[in-house]
C-alpha cells in the first residue's frame, strides 16, 4: 500500500527529532529584532539574533470563528479560537509574517460526575504531534480530557499545518497516475517526486521552507504565550510534541512552570530511526504475551512464523489488482505491498485499546496473504484514501528533513537491513531511503547543525512518561533523555501504547496533581493500574462481510443499498411477526380463548421469527462491541461470542421449515387470515437467513 510506504519514508511514523539552535533567554526591550540577511540555502543555519518577544503583544491576537465549527460538537464557550502573527523565519532579515491558528479549551470547573472543582490559574499548552497533524484532531479528542476539569488547555496549530498555512494541501492527490507503480522501489521514488514538487511549488509561492523546523516551532510557542499575556504556563507534549517540548525548554525556560513529556523522541534522535529494530522488539513482546494466555497460545500456535513467511511472500510478489478506473486509480491498476502486512499491526499498537485484537488481526492478514484474497486486498485498496487523520504532509516533510529524521533513517539503514531485513524492507527500500536524504539536501532542506541537537539539561520539574508498549517511541528512548533533567522523574505505564497521558482515564488527574505540586509524589496508582494488560481475542468469528461490503460500496453502491433493504426488511418483518404472535398469544391467554390444534405451527413460526430477530440483533451487537476495540478488526471478523448468534441463522431456518410443514399439514385447522399472516413471517426468516449466508455470517 503506497500510503504506508510514503509515511515510512517521510512523515507519519510519529514524531521525531529536533533541531535548531539553543536560544538563551531574550531581553525585553520593546524593539523589533534586527536579523542578519546573510543566509544561503544549504549553509549552516544562523543563530537567531536576540529577539524582543514583547513586540508581539502589541497587536495581541485576533479572535476567530473556529475553522472546525460544525465538524466538532461543542457548546458555546467550550472551545475558543484565535490567530497570532509571527515572522516566518526569525533567522533572516525582512521575513514575511504568517498567521498561526490556536485553540483554547477553558477549564470546565467540574469533574466527570458534575461535582464542582477548583479551577487552577495556570494553563497547559499542548504541543501537537506528527509532525503535521491538524489541531482539530486534538480538539476532538482532548476537549473532554479530565485535565480540562481544572485547567485551561491551549493548542497551537503549528506553522505549515491546517489553518496555519498548509503549503502542500493536495500532497499525494496530484497526478495519481504517476504515483502508481507495480514495483515497491519505484512507488517510493514516485512519492519522493511528489515531495520534491511540494517544496519547489511552495518556494515558488514565496514560502520559506527552511523556516519549518522544530526550533522555529518552539519560538512560535513562546510567541503565543506572550501574545496571550501569560507569565508562564505548564507544558504537555506527546510524540513530536515531546521533542518540541525539549526545544521549547531551551527557547523559553523562564516561561515554564512544569513539564510532562510523553512518548519520547530524543532531541538528538539517537536510535529513534531504527524503526525495524523497534518493531521487531514489539512483535517479540506481543507473541510472548500471547503465549502466556492459554487460549491465545492454542489458537495462534505457529502464527509468528506464518506471519513472517506471509510478509516475505508479498515482498517477493506484490498484490496486483484490476479496479474500476477512477480519480484515485486512473489506470485501473492498484498494487499492494508488504508494508500493509507490517504497517497495520505496527500502527494498531499505538493505542492500547486496540491491543486485544492485534494477534487476531495478524492472523487475518496472514490468512489473506496466504490465499492472496482478492476481495480483501481490493477492499483495502479502495478504502485507502478514505478518512484518516488530517495531516499536513509538506510541513511534516520539511521538519523531517531539517531536523534530521531522513538523514538519520539513511544513516541507520545499513544496520537495519543487516539485522532486520524482512521488516526493514517494509519500511522502505535501502536505495529509496538514501534517495530521500539526497532529495532533502537538493531541495535546500539539509539537516541543521548537529551541535544544536545536544540533549536538554534543565532543573525544571519534568515528568518523562512512556507506554511500555509504544511501538515507535519505546521506553529506552525515555530512559535515554532522563539524566538531563536534574528534577525529572520517569513514569512508565506498563500496559499503555503511544501517549498514555492522552489516552488513560486517570491521566488528567495524574497531570493535574503534578502541576498542582511538582514536588509531590506522582500518582503511582495511575501509572501501575491506569490500564490493564490486553486479553487477546482468541478465537474470533471469521467473516468476510465487512470487506465485501467495502468493495460493493465502492463499486456498486446501488446494489449495496438493495442488499441493505433486503436484509433490513426481512429482519423487520421477522420482528413484527414475533411481536404480533406474542401479543396474540398473550391476549388469548387473558381472554381464556382456545384455538383448534394446528400442530404447533404458530409456536414454531414465533420461535423462528424470534430466533431470526436475535440472530441479526446479536451480530449487530457483536459488530458494535468489536468496533469499540478497533474497527479494523471487522475486516477479519468479530468477537468470539458472535459465533453463538451466528448459529441462530440455521436454527431459525430449521424452525421456520418445521413451522411451514406444520402449517401445510394442519391448514384446515387454521383460518385463512392466520395462514396468510404466518406465511410472510416464515418467508422473512428464510430471506434473512439467506442474506446472512450470502454475507458470510453463518457459522460455516
Amino acid at each position: 500500500m503506497r500510503l504506508i510506504a510514503l509515511l515510512g519514508l517521510l512523515f507519519m511514523l510519529p514524531a521525531s527529532a529536533e533541531e535548531a539552535a539553543s536560544i538563551d533567554a531574550q531581553p525585553d526591550d520593546g524593539q523589533a529584532p534586527e536579523l542578519s540577511s546573510e543566509h544561503e540555502e544549504g549553509n549552516e543555519p544562523l543563530e537567531a539574533s536576540p529577539v524582543a518577544w514583547e513586540w508581539l503583544r502589541a497587536p495581541g491576537y485576533d479572535t476567530l470563528v473556529c475553522p472546525f465549527r460544525g465538524q466538532i460538537d461543542y457548546e458555546p464557550g467550550e472551545v475558543e479560537c484565535g490567530l497570532i502573527r509571527v515572522p516566518e523565519n526569525r533567522e533572516v532579515a525582512d521575513s514575511r509574517t504568517i498567521e498561526l491558528n490556536f485553540i483554547r479549551i477553558p477549564a470546565r470547573g467540574e469533574d466527570a460526575d458534575g461535582n464542582p472543582v477548583e479551577v487552577r490559574p495556570d494553563p497547559v499548552i499542548y504541543l501537537t504531534g506528527g509532525p503535521g497533524v491538524h489541531a482539530d484532531v486534538y480538539v476532538s479528542r482532548l476537549k473532554d480530557h479530565s485535565l480540562v476539569e481544572q485547567r485551561d488547555l491551549i493548542i497551537l496549530e503549528q506553522r505549515g499545518i491546517g489553518h496555519s498555512g498548509d503549503f502542500c494541501p493536495f500532497f499525494g492527490d496530484l497526478n495519481r497516475a504517476e504515483q502508481i507503480h507495480p514495483d515497491w522501489h519505484d512507488s517510493q521514488l514516485a512519492a519522493l517526486d511528489v515531495a520534491a514538487r511540494c517544496i519547489e511549488d511552495a518556494r515558488a509561492r514565496g514560502v520559506d521552507v527552511s523556516a519549518y523546523h522544530t526550533f522555529e516551532n518552539a519560538r512560535d510557542v513562546k510567541a503565543l504565550r506572550l501574545a496571550l499575556g501569560l507569565e508562564d504556563w505548564n507544558v504537555w507534549g506527546i510524540s513530536y510534541g515531546s521533542v518540541l517540548g525539549q526545544a521549547y525548554l531551551k527557547v523559553d525556560p523562564e516561561g515554564i512552570r512544569a513539564v510532562v513529556l510523553d512518548a519520547i523522541v530524543p532531541l538528538d534522535l539517537q536510535d529513534l530511526m531504527r524503526i525495524a529494530h523497534w518493531h521487531d522488539r514489539n512483535l517479540e513482546m506481543l507473541f510472548a504475551a500471547c503465549a502466556e494466555q492459554p487460549h491465545c497460545r492454542r489458537v495462534y500456535e505457529g502464527l509468528e512464523q506464518r506471519y513472517r513467511s506471509a510478509i516475505a511472500a508479498i515482498t517477493e510478489q506484490p498484490i496486483e489488482l484490476e479496479v474500476k478506473p477512477d480519480e484515485r486509480y486512473p489506470t485501473g491498476q492498484a498494487y499492494l505491498f508488504q508494508d500493509l502486512l507490517v504497517g497495520l499491526p505496527f500502527m494498531l499498537l499505538y493505542e492500547e485499546s486496540n491491543h486485544p485484537a492485534v494477534p487476531a488481526i495478524i492472523d487475518g492478514l496472514t490468512r489473506a496473504a496466504d490465499k492472496r484474497d482478492e476481495t480483501f486486498f481490493r477492499a483495502v485498496a479502495l478504502a485507502e484514501m478514505r478518512g484518516g487523520v488530517g495531516m499536513s504532509a509538506g510541513m511534516s516533510m520539511a521538519v523531517r528533513c531539517l531536523d534530521g529524521y531522513v538523514a538519520g533513517g539513511a544513516a541507520n539503514a545499513p544496520r537495519e537491513f543487516r539485522d532486520h531485513a524482512l521488516l526493514a524492507r517494509a519500511f522502505g527500500s535501502e536505495a529509496a531511503i538514501a534517495e530521500a536524504d539526497r532529495m532533502c539536501r537538493e531541495a535546500g532542506l539539509a539537516p541543521r547543525d548537529p551541535a544544536q541537537f545536544a540533549l536538554v539539561e534543565s532543573g525544571l520539574p519534568v515528568v518523562v512518561a512512556n507506554g511500555a508498549w509504544d511501538p515507535i517511541t519505546p521506553v529506552p528512548l525515555a530512559e535515554y533523555i532522563l539524566p538531563g533533567f536534574s528534577n525529572g522523574r520517569l513514569a512508565i505505564f506498563p500496559h499503555a501504547g503511544h501517549g498514555p497521558t492522552r489516552s488513560l482515564d486517570c491521566a488528567g488527574d495524574f497531570m493535574n496533581g503534578f502541576f498542582d505540586d511538582p514536588t509531590a509524589a506522582l500518582d503511582e496508582d495511575c501509572i501501575e493500574q491506569g490500564g490493564e494488560a490486553a486479553q487477546y481475542i482468541a478465537p474470533y468469528f471469521q467473516t468476510s462481510a465487512m470487506v465485501r461490503g467495502l468493495v460493493m460500496a465502492e463499486e456498486n453502491r446501488k446494489r449495496l443499498r438493495g442488499h441493505a433493504i433486503w436484509a433490513g426488511s426481512s429482519w423487520l418483518i421477522s420482528l413484527i411477526g414475533a411481536v404480533v404472535l406474542l401479543v396474540a398469544w398473550s391476549a388469548r391467554v387473558l381472554n381464556g380463548q382456545r384455538l383448534r390444534f394446528a400442530g404447533g405451527s404458530r409456536l414454531l413460526v414465533f420461535l423462528a421469527a424470534a430466533t431470526a430477530t436475535g440472530y441479526a440483533a446479536g451480530l449487530g451487537a457483536a459488530a458494535y462491541a468489536t468496533s469499540e476495540i478497533t474497527e479494523i478488526m471487522l475486516l477479519f471478523g468479530m468477537l468470539p461470542w458472535a459465533m453463538w448468534f451466528a448459529w441462530l441463522a440455521p436454527a431459525s431456518v430449521l424452525l421456520a421449515a418445521l413451522g411451514l410443514v406444520q402449517l401445510w399439514r394442519h391448514r384446515p385447522n387454521l383460518p385463512p387470515a392466520s395462514r396468510l399472516g404466518l406465511l410472510p413471517v416464515i418467508l422473512s426468516v428464510f430471506s434473512l437467513a439467506a442474506a446472512g449466508l450470502y454475507w458470510d455470517l453463518w457459522p460455516l
